[in-house]
């Protein structure tokens, strides 16, 4: 254990010397001493030139929920040292995140809550890491099948109703002697050596391909009972089953638009078209936003802004950078200018945007793949004063509606 941490140690370029006390690792720091091995390695990688390595940066930690999403330990099947080591450098990033990032690193959290309360059941690591974790609720049972259709009620062949026995069929043992004519070939030519028999055996053969056509009437009557019977037992279709695979409507109140200020804004580094920037909506801390306006608005005018943030968005890399939210803009006709929408003065940070009408909560998080911001952006717009409007209507704070410098464009 101890040549572990002192490999970390020369890793990080750190002067400091563990040793280990028993067996446990320790670490003098002037007067005071730090026991234990995840303490340790902490304090190393946070007083190194690689603090990142404590988890600290939203890419590290998704990349490391993403490793997460289809594992329960970081190797193997069973908590290991690689564990307890990254466990304890993530600790502080896991405790801090925000409630409204909790969906987003899922898979972390739910990692950094077992390892809490099995090898972190004495509360070492503090404070602790709580979770509202959600209960399950029992999906209701399936419904009954619908009951089939009894089928039609036939008497057996060979008896009549009453339980006796039916006459045979006139001609049928004639008939039986003699070969039956094929059912859609021409009727064999009767023998010809006597007139009467062969008007006979004619008065015969004619009850017999009776009871065949009569026979062929009753199975095809059967079968279309059979078919009658099955469409009848079959559940009727939901009220508006087609309308049911259609896509659910998009409506503006599906997203969480909250007003915030840039506390901090700074170039992409690895685009020229982008800013990155910090925007505080009232959370516990601010939220990275990626936005697309570094050839539209100088980074003066960008820094300290009010802005209206859509906070429920995916998150997304871009360019190798989380983005955990949209600034919502307005543009002119042709997108040759663009600008984040004007908040009135005075509108606290973290207030959600309204629209008349549109009353319902937001989503939790905006899918993707439904395309829900591409079905509303049509109808998102600025009227002829610059007021972004949803269907005609204005996007409202408590201190009036937004505003922008842009009359007749879009919003987005």
């Amino acid at each position: 254990m101890a040549a572990a941490v002192q490999f970390l140690a020369a890793c990080l370029g750190s002067a400091d010397q563990p040793s280990t006390s028993g067996s446990d690792v320790q670490l003098n720091v002037g007067s005071d001493k730090i026991l234990g091995l995840a303490a340790v390695c902490t304090h190393l990688a946070r007083h190194s030139q690689r603090p990142h390595l404590v988890g600290a940066t939203p890419e590290l930690q998704a990349q490391l929920n993403e490793h997460l999403t289809s594992r329960t330990f970081l190797v193997g099947g069973s908590v290991t040292l690689a564990d307890l080591v990254i466990f304890a450098l993530v600790h502080p990033a896991a405790v801090s995140f925000p409630a409204a990032q909790t969906l987003h690193f899922s898979s972390l959290l739910r990692w950094c809550d077992l390892l809490q309360h099995t090898e972190d059941a004495a509360g070492r690591l503090q404070p602790r890491l709580a979770l509202d974790k959600p209960r399950f609720v029992a999906p209701p049972p399936p419904a009954p099948p619908a009951p089939k259709a009894a089928p039609a009620a036939t008497a057996p062949a060979g008896k009549a109703e009453d339980g006796k026995a039916a006459p045979a069929p006139a001609g049928k043992d004639k008939a039986a002697k003699q070969p039956a004519p094929a059912a859609d070939g021409p009727a064999a030519p009767a023998p010809a050596p006597k007139k009467a028999e062969g008007g006979k055996a004619a008065a015969a053969a004619a009850p017999v391909a009776d009871g065949a056509a009569d026979g062929a009437k009753k199975e095809g009557g059967k079968k279309e009972a059979k078919k009658e019977a099955k469409k009848e037992a079959a559940p009727a279709a939901p009220a508006g089953g087609k309308a049911g695979k259609e896509e659910e409507e998009a409506t503006i109140d599906m997203l969480d638009c909250r007003v915030g200020r840039i506390v901090k804004v700074d170039k992409h580094p690895n685009a020229d078209a982008l800013y990155l920037e910090e925007i505080d909506v009232g959370e516990e801390k601010p939220r990275q936003v990626i936005s697309g306006l570094r050839n539209f608005v100088p980074l003066e005018q960008m820094q300290d802004r009010v802005v209206v943030v859509v906070c429920n968005l995916k998150p997304a890399k871009m360019r190798d950078v989380m983005s955990y939210g949209m600034v919502l803009c307005a543009s002119d006709e042709l997108h040759t200018k663009v600008e984040p929408v004007l908040v009135p003065e005075g509108v606290p940070l973290g207030e959600r945007i309204t629209v008349e009408g549109f009353g319902g909560s937001p989503l939790e998080e905006v899918n993707p793949k439904k395309k829900i911001l591409e079905r509303l952006f049509p109808d998102m717009k600025t009227d002829g004063a610059g007021v972004p409007v949803y269907k005609g209507k204005p996007f409202l704070t408590s201190k009036g509606p937004l505003a922008s410098s842009l009359p007749n464009g879009w919003v987005k």
